[in-house]
């Protein structure tokens, strides 16, 4: 639902004053109609004023009281500070939006997917490329085709070129869990509900994923974050019908609908109170894969 929007806009509280905070989140929900920044809150409290300042909404220095005067928060923090917070807005009666991955741990996605069902709350995850008309319309073709298999590639320069130094927990969780939400959410939407990850590889440098689908498909994801020069991100689906493919290179640039897509469905979801289908139950099956994958390399991801 992107079109006019008749009810009362969202009060959205956003956690977070980080780049991603303050150059998608914070833009996309202030920008309305059908959502309304409400105010901020961040562990710095000097970024927090920063980014309120900018747009002219209150900084909050205790997170209880942004939860007293949104009606749905909207996260833009670790995952490991995500989770516990998540849950906290859960229990206060307030909507999620949730990045990705929603946890560092399957035990922290279970303990809040069960206080957001216990709830009763509605949850969204933002895997942004779900909300791009480009890859809308990649899926809905690749169900017509009946794939039989596919391989994939991320390639990025983002461990070689700083994007990622001063953040503790991607250091920690490598390209993995990086760029592997994203891979593993489209292959699973494509070619139905994967049930095994096998994995070859260090997920700190090149990681190869192959997954296995029900009904028999298979898939190969290939991720690394340290490929100089310009992203790659092709996703190529081989079918009885011929092969589709998806090259993000050759997209058109597509921000601003994707942008209002995702806003306007979740202000959908928070005033009719129907969970978005990119719930945290999804975010909680990403968690399990990432999780098998993990163990599967032999490295696991601490949050120390």
């Amino acid at each position: 639902m992107t079109g006019p929007f008749e009810a009362a806009p969202v009060e959205i509280g956003l956690v977070g004053a980080g780049p991603w905070a303050r150059d998608f989140h914070a833009p996309v929900f202030a920008a309305g109609p059908q959502t309304r920044l409400s105010g901020v809150w961040a562990r710095r409290p000097e970024a927090a004023r920063a980014l309120a300042d900018r747009f002219a909404v209150r900084a909050f220095t205790d997170y209880r009281e942004l939860l007293a005067h949104c009606e749905a928060v909207v996260f833009a923090v670790p995952p490991d500070v995500q989770a516990p917070l998540a849950a906290e807005a859960a229990l206060a009666g307030r909507a999620v939006l949730l990045e990705k991955p929603v946890a560092l741990t399957v035990e922290e996605a279970e303990r809040l997917t069960q206080v957001v069902d216990a709830t009763g709350v509605v949850s969204q995850v933002v895997l942004t490329n779900r909300y791009r008309p480009a890859v809308r319309e990649f899926l809905a073709r690749a169900r017509e085709l009946r794939p039989l298999g596919a391989r994939a590639c991320q390639f990025t320069p983002h461990f070689l070129d700083g994007t990622y130094v001063d953040s503790p927990w991607r250091g920690r969780g490598g390209v993995l869990y990086n760029t592997g939400p994203h891979g593993l959410d489209i292959l699973d939407a494509a070619l139905g509900r994967i049930v095994e990850v096998r994995t070859a590889g260090d997920p700190g440098g090149f990681l190869a994923l192959t997954c296995l689908h029900e009904g028999g498909a298979v898939s190969q994801l290939a991720l690394c974050g340290r490929v100089p020069g310009a992203k790659r991100t092709v996703y190529e689906l081989l079918g009885p019908e011929g092969a589709l493919v998806l090259d993000f290179g050759t997209l058109p640039e597509d921000s601003a609908p994707t942008r209002a897509a995702l806003r306007a469905e979740f202000a959908m979801a928070v005033r009719t109170g129907r969970p978005h289908a990119i719930d945290v139950h999804r975010g909680l099956h990403l968690q399990r894969l990432l999780a098998q994958a993990e163990r599967d390399a032999g490295r696991a991801v601490t949050t120390r």
